[in-house]
C-alpha cells in the first residue's frame, strides 16, 4: 500500500515538473509577443540617409522576416554621390546584438539604384541584429589616389602599379544598418523572388512613396505658404492702418516693416510655384513608372499566354498522336480480322 502511494506522489511529482518546465520553455519562446519590452529600440530609422561610406549614401526602405524559414529581408536604397568613375561594390554579413555567431547575408537582387538582401538562418528569438555593409571601391582608383599621394607628399612619384601593396591601400567602409524586432515587419509569405518580381516590388514601392509625395505637398506644404501669405497680408494692412497715428520716424520704421513683409508674401508666392513645379514632376514620375509597370505585366502576360499556347500545341499534339494510334490499331485489328475469316473460308472450302 505504502510503495503504491509513494508511487502516485513521484508520478503527481514528475507532472509537476513538467508542467513547470514546459511552462518555463512556453515563456521563454513566447515572451517576445506578450512581455513587455521597455528598453530602447535600437533601429536604424526607414527612409532617411544613412551616412559612413565615401561613395554610397544608403536609405533603409523595408525589413521583413518570417519565422517559419527563418529568413530575413532586407531592401536598401543606394545612391552613388562619391567622385568615383566606377561604382563601388559591396558585400554583407548579419550578427546579433552581443553575439558573435555571423549570420550568412546574400545580394539577391540589384537594380540601378536598389539592393534586397536576405539573412539566413535567423532564429525566432532574435532581439537586435546588425546587417554589415561593406563598400568595396576600385583597386584601380585607389592606387591612383596612392601614388597622387605620394606626388604631393615627395614631390615626383617613382612608384608604379606594381609596387603598391594591398597594405598601402585604405581599408573598404563599413557601416551597420540595425534592426529591431519590434520595427520588423513579419511576413509568413516572404521568400525568395525572381527578378522580376524584385522589380515589380520596387516599382510599386516607389509609386507609393511619389504618391505620398504629392499628397503632402498639396495637402501640407501649399496650403502652409497659402496661409503663411494670409497671415501676411493681415499684418501688412493693420501696419497700414496704424501708420495714421504715428509719427514721421514711426512711419519710416513702419513702412521699412511693411516692406519685409511684401518681400515674404513674394517669397512665399516663389515657393508655392516651385511646389506646384515640383508636384508636375512627381506626377510626371509616376506616369512613367506607372507604364514601366504595365509593360512589366504585360510582359508576365505575354510569357504566361505563350505557356498556355505552348501547353495547348503540346496537348493537341499529343491528342493527334491519340487519334492516330487508335486509327492504326483499328487497321491493325481490321486486317487481322479479314486475315483470320480468309483462313476460316479456305478450311470450309478444303473440307
Amino acid at each position: 500500500m505504502k510503495n503504491k502511494l509513494n508511487r502516485g506522489r513521484e508520478n503527481k511529482t514528475y507532472i509537476s515538473l513538467l508542467l513547470v518546465a514546459g511552462l518555463a520553455f512556453g515563456v521563454f519562446f513566447t515572451s517576445k509577443t506578450w512581455m513587455y519590452d521597455d528598453s530602447a529600440i535600437a533601429q536604424t530609422a526607414f527612409n532617411e540617409s544613412i551616412g559612413g561610406l565615401s561613395q554610397t549614401t544608403l536609405t533603409l526602405r523595408d525589413w521583413e522576416y518570417n519565422p517559419k524559414n527563418e529568413l530575413m529581408e532586407v531592401t536598401l536604397e543606394r545612391n552613388h554621390t562619391g567622385t568615383d568613375a566606377v561604382e563601388p561594390t559591396f558585400s554583407f554579413y548579419a550578427k546579433e546584438q552581443n553575439e558573435s555567431q555571423k549570420y550568412n547575408a546574400e545580394l539577391v537582387y540589384q537594380s540601378d539604384n536598389n539592393m534586397v538582401v536576405q539573412i539566413e538562418d535567423v532564429p525566432e528569438s532574435f532581439e537586435v541584429i546588425g546587417l554589415f555593409v561593406t563598400e568595396h571601391r576600385d583597386q584601380n582608383i585607389l592606387k591612383q589616389e596612392y601614388k597622387k599621394q605620394l606626388e604631393n607628399k615627395d614631390g615626383e612619384a617613382t612608384v608604379t602599379d606594381q609596387d603598391i601593396q594591398e597594405s598601402d591601400l585604405p581599408e573598404p567602409e563599413q557601416v551597420i544598418i540595425v534592426g529591431d524586432y519590434r520595427k520588423i515587419d513579419t511576413n509568413q509569405s516572404l521568400v525568395t523572388k525572381t527578378d522580376k518580381g524584385y522589380k515589380k516590388e520596387s516599382i510599386v514601392a516607389d509609386m507609393e512613396r511619389t504618391k505620398q509625395e504629392i499628397t503632402t505637398i498639396i495637402e501640407e506644404d501649399i496650403p502652409f505658404q497659402e496661409d503663411l501669405i494670409t497671415t501676411l497680408k493681415e499684418e501688412k494692412k493693420s501696419l497700414e492702418q496704424d501708420m495714421a497715428f504715428e509719427t514721421k520716424e514711426e512711419q519710416a520704421d513702419t513702412k521699412r516693416e511693411i516692406e519685409q513683409k511684401d518681400k515674404a508674401i513674394e517669397e512665399a508666392k516663389s515657393e508655392i510655384e516651385k511646389l506646384k513645379k515640383t508636384v508636375k514632376e512627381l506626377q510626371d514620375k509616376y506616369q512613367n513608372r506607372e507604364e514601366e509597370l504595365n509593360a512589366l505585366t504585360q510582359n508576365n502576360d505575354a510569357n504566361k499566354q505563350q505557356e498556355h499556347d505552348k501547353v495547348d500545341a503540346d496537348n493537341a499534339a499529343n491528342d493527334q498522336q491519340d487519334v492516330n494510334k487508335n486509327k492504326q490499331d483499328k487497321n491493325n485489328n481490321s486486317s487481322t480480322k479479314s486475315s483470320n475469316d480468309k483462313k476460316k473460308t479456305d478450311k470450309k472450302n478444303d473440307g
